[in-house]
């Protein structure tokens, strides 16, 4: 039986193309494109279908279209890459809960390799992270932006640039769940454990890290309002990880 051949839509090549402008430098971030009589003429194609291609760069966070003054190209950044991703996390408790469950594979490890990697010199960033977390609880204020700049730092001590990445957006998909699941009204508990992590690290010990960090992720979701059920618990296959 012949093989199906999917028709490839103009908008999908004009995407393509102008992608490959935008990353050989002829559009760097910042300019604005041409006009789009003049795109429309370049790529032989209505200005519907250039529209459209704009709506999938800007979706890849490639371009900004602002009314009335042009489109833009610019540098994705992980808030821009997590939006089409906050819809499947808006009003559903299990996909944040999955969201977590990936950030429980991923974290510990990072913190192993940070382990692996620190030096005497990563010392200082790791005890002012944890003094900033101490002034912050002092004065009743959530650790919101402290914690962020913890796990932060444990990243960069891994010195990997496609984990600080990929954790860059996790962390902005995380960032409506902290003003609402994950409320952080135990900073002490926090500190503790991001005290052990931060130990473990600058005692170059990747295995009591790599615990220190899955200890404290669990402790996350267990005191926040996504705390799974013993019936949600029981309704993942056998031998799944669970939060």
């Amino acid at each position: 039986m012949p093989s199906v051949i999917r028709k490839v839509k103009l908008s999908d090549t004009v995407a393509n193309e102008l992608l490959l402008l935008i990353r050989n430098g002829t559009y760097p971030s910042g300019t604005r494109l041409p006009p789009e009589r003049e795109l429309s003429a370049r790529f032989g194609v209505s200005r519907a279908s250039l529209r459209d291609a704009f709506r999938q760069l800007e979706l890849l966070g490639q371009v900004e279209v602002r009314q009335g003054d042009g489109t833009y190209v610019r540098s994705p950044n992980a808030q821009t890459l997590s939006l089409p991703f906050r819809g499947l996390l808006s009003g559903s408790p299990q996909a944040a809960l999955d969201l977590l469950e990936f950030r429980l594979l991923l974290e510990p490890e990072v913190a192993a390799l940070a382990a692996r990697r620190a030096a005497a010199g990563h010392a200082p960033a790791f005890e002012l992270a944890l003094n900033q977390q101490r002034e912050a609880a002092a004065r009743g204020l959530r650790l919101s932006k402290e914690d962020l700049q913890f796990h932060q730092l444990v990243a960069q001590t891994a010195g990997n640039p496609v984990i600080l990445e990929v954790l860059a957006l996790l962390r902005s998909l995380l960032s409506d769940l902290r003003t609402t699941a994950l409320t952080g009204h135990l900073p002490e508990l926090t500190i503790a454990q991001h005290g052990r992590i931060a130990q473990a690290i600058l005692a170059n010990d990747p295995e009591r890290a790599r615990t220190a960090m899955f200890d404290h992720l669990t402790a996350v979701v267990e005191t926040s309002a996504l705390k799974p059920t013993a019936q949600d618990r029981s309704s993942r296959p056998a031998g799944e990880v669970t939060l």
